[in-house]
């Protein structure tokens, strides 16, 4: 019986690999290995096989250490045979078709006369080379391909390719891997042949070695550590949860990341393993997020399900307290919510104590902001707003602006970028922190073949499903590095990582402050008893729109929106100087959001 392993990253990674083992006294030896991968994420693949090796294969380290293993996707074929093999019938196969090299393995037998019902057509570019029942059935899948003239796995109907999958399943035993270079399919047998499980492994890994009796895989390299990784496997690499495939199930794979599965609700984890969020070491287990990968994110779903609009109470409290006193300070107060076509601002009311004027002004960024001075003595400063305003849905990203399709990269004209500028830069960080990012940001641009709107998206609720909120787990010194290294945070590290993200990518990116309300759809509760940050993009025809990763939606009227600028600093509600006194300050705030209306 074969092992099938196949290794789906969110960016180029370049894993030491080792296959074969020793074979235990007295059974005989298992012969062939065989691995595939696509240097670079080129459209051609590299595939290096022994078809005679029985036992460690030394090769893994010297392709571990070679510029060019290195990809997205790796497919391996694992102890096949009983005896050696030639070349041409070892696995995994390769064959060109539609401007690029696809790769197959498959680990099970069809039954004799299986080539009657899987004729081949007559093009000899898919004919087999070897004599190999794996190999027909590939040439046979691929000849369905051409029949309906795509090129690659995109071009293919999901539910199609599936039932291709099926009927090469009912002349035997099918579990295989097939891969365009972009996409990667993985089916599993519907009579329950061997076994195929799966896991999706997020940084930061409790081990980054992971090993079975065919073969292990080390992801230690400096670069590849804090990538996300979707894994197939005949056995567990590790001691984490992995999901057992369902008898027939196809999955599709891109970047990291299921695009789709004929079997989305039916998840199960192998008895015995860890199901906990966190394990005892602080670090994450990976079951905790693999049901959120195959299924749809419910906070976007539930948008669709908001009122048109609402009328919201908000009360604000902030109190500052001194050891000693304050002879003199002066503060920016931005706590004055948006006032336009989308939030009605019915009633506002601003207390300060001690009572002193504070004068209404409009900052650089449009904010409606407050200067206060304080010429006298004091050991407490309290600032409190009570606002009632009227918040309409926004309508979603889909439905705003025109209906061309607008992609990555995206040209702005030179005034635009000069006008644009403050938006456009990304955070001060070491040029290797930001190649990183950058890298991170590019995989959801591949993923969904460069269309900005599925990127921005997908990044959002990226965000949401695989960084955990924490807090006090961050400070606002904390970088968007920092973030994606520990994938975890509060709303304002997930709105600054996003906005990081979408700077590189050459998007306007632009900090949004103010409150939520955590209606019966939020689990984070939280969320509600203090500010709320998140983020606006500025998209071509659309204008600023609106995305809180930390809740992965699109902005709606549960938010009220008060001030925004290029960063924290530009939106924090309260800011200042004191010139002199004070001494040690202790820092209370309180937040009360409540539907009235």
């Amino acid at each position: 019986m074969s092992e099938l392993l196949a290794l789906s990253f969110d960016v180029d990674v370049s894993p030491r690999i080792g296959w074969g083992g020793e074979v235990p006294s007295g059974q005989p030896a298992i012969y062939g290995w065989g691995i595939g991968w696509y240097p670079g994420s080129e459209r051609g693949a590299s595939v290096v096989k022994d078809p005679t090796s029985s036992g460690q294969a030394g090769v893994g380290a010297a392709l571990g250490d070679w510029n060019r293993f290195r990809s997205t996707l790796f497919l391996s074929h694992m102890r096949g045979h009983q005896r050696p093999r030639s070349q041409q019938d070892a696995q995994p196969f390769v064959r060109s078709y539609g401007g690029r090299q696809w790769i197959f393995a498959h680990d099970g037998d069809l039954t004799p006369g299986y080539a009657d019902p899987l004729s081949l057509g007559e093009d000899p570019t898919l004919a087999p080379l070897g004599r190999t029942d794996s190999e027909h059935a590939f040439c046979w899948i691929l000849e369905q391909i051409r029949s309906t003239r795509a090129r690659s796995l995109k071009g293919v109907p999901p539910e199609a390719l599936h039932e291709w999958f099926r009927e090469v399943n009912r002349a035997g035993t099918v579990n295989a891997l097939l891969s365009d270079g972009q996409r990667l399919a993985v089916y599993r047998d519907a009579g329950l042949h061997g076994q195929l499980l799966w896991t999706r492994r997020i940084p930061p890994h409790a081990s980054n070695h992971l090993q079975s009796e065919a073969v292990v895989v080390d992801l230690e390299g400096a670069a590849d550590v804090n990538h996300t990784s979707l894994i197939f496997s005949s056995s567990p690499l590790s001691s984490d949860s992995w999901v057992p495939m369902q008898p027939g199930q196809l999955m599709l794979a891109r970047r990291g990341a299921v695009l789709w599965d004929s079997q989305p609700q039916t998840v199960s984890f192998v008895p015995g393993a860890v199901n906990q969020a966190l394990d005892s070491s602080g670090q994450r287990s990976e079951a905790s997020q693999q049901i959120a990968a195959v299924q749809p994110t419910l906070a976007r779903n539930s948008q669709l399900d908001a009122p048109p609009s609402r009328l919201l109470s908000v009360l604000h409290e902030t109190r500052y307290q001194y050891e000693e006193p304050v002879e003199r300070s002066s503060h920016r107060l931005l706590v004055h919510p948006v006032e336009d076509a989308l939030q009605r601002v019915e009633s506002f009311e601003l207390e300060i104590t001690p009572n002193e004027l504070a004068i209404p002004y409009e900052d650089v960024f449009g904010n409606s902001a407050h200067a206060l001075e304080l010429p006298k003595a004091y050991q407490e400063l309290c600032i409190r707003s009570r606002t009632r305003v009227r918040v309409n849905h926004p309508p979603l990203i889909e439905n705003r602006g025109s209906h061309r399709r607008e992609t990555i990269p995206l040209v702005w004209m030179p005034w635009q970028q000069q006008m644009l500028s403050a938006y456009l830069l990304p955070t001060e960080l070491p040029e290797t922190q930001l190649q990183e990012l950058s890298d991170f940001a590019m995989s959801f641009v591949e993923r969904n073949e460069y269309d900005l709107v599925a990127t921005l998206q997908d990044i959002n609720d990226t965000i949401y499903r695989d960084f955990e909120y924490v807090s006090g787990s961050t400070t606002i010194a904390t970088t968007p590095f920092e973030v994606f290294e520990s994938r975890r945070g509060v709303c304002q590290d997930f709105a600054n990582l996003m906005i990081c993200m979408a700077r590189l990518l050459n998007v306007p990116a632009r900090y949004r402050m103010g409150y939520i309300f955590t209606g019966a759809d939020y689990q984070n509760k939280i969320q509600s008893e203090a500010s709320h940050a998140w983020l606006e993009l500025y998209i071509p025809r659309v204008g600023w729109h609106g995305f809180d990763p930390t809740n992965g939606r699109e902005v709606g009227s549960e938010h009220v929106r008060v001030a925004c600028g290029r960063g924290y600093r530009d939106a924090t509600p309260t800011s200042g100087t004191i010139y002199r006194g004070g001494g040690t300050e202790t820092l209370t705030v309180s937040v009360k959001v409540e539907e009235i209306g």
